[in-house]
């Protein structure tokens, strides 16, 4: 399968007037939404991946799998499916 048809896991929109950040997992993926950035949250689906554990962190949302080790995260963003990296900045795909 390929990222452009993973499923949506999630979909975020920061509504802050600062930069925020969805950490993903505990390895160095990051993605960074400036003020009204939205987002969709794509992931190879695996029997592991859900519930999705969210919770709020100093500058954004730390993002875990269930019991998923190191999910293949993509996000949609203006019609660009973009892999999660350290850090992905969402300004560079407008």
């Amino acid at each position: 399968m390929t990222p452009e048809n993973y499923p949506v896991v999630g979909k975020f929109k920061n509504k802050t007037a600062v930069a925020m950040t969805l950490y993903l997992e505990m390895v160095p993926e990051e993605v960074i939404l400036e003020p009204g950035d939205e987002v969709e949250l794509l992931a190879q689906p695996t029997d592991n991946l859900l519930p999705l554990d969210i919770a709020p962190v100093d500058g954004g949302l730390q993002i875990h799998a269930h019991k998923e080790g190191d999910p293949d995260w993509h996000v949609r963003f203006n019609g660009h499916v973009i892999k999660a990296g350290n850090p992905t900045r969402l300004s560079d795909y407008r």
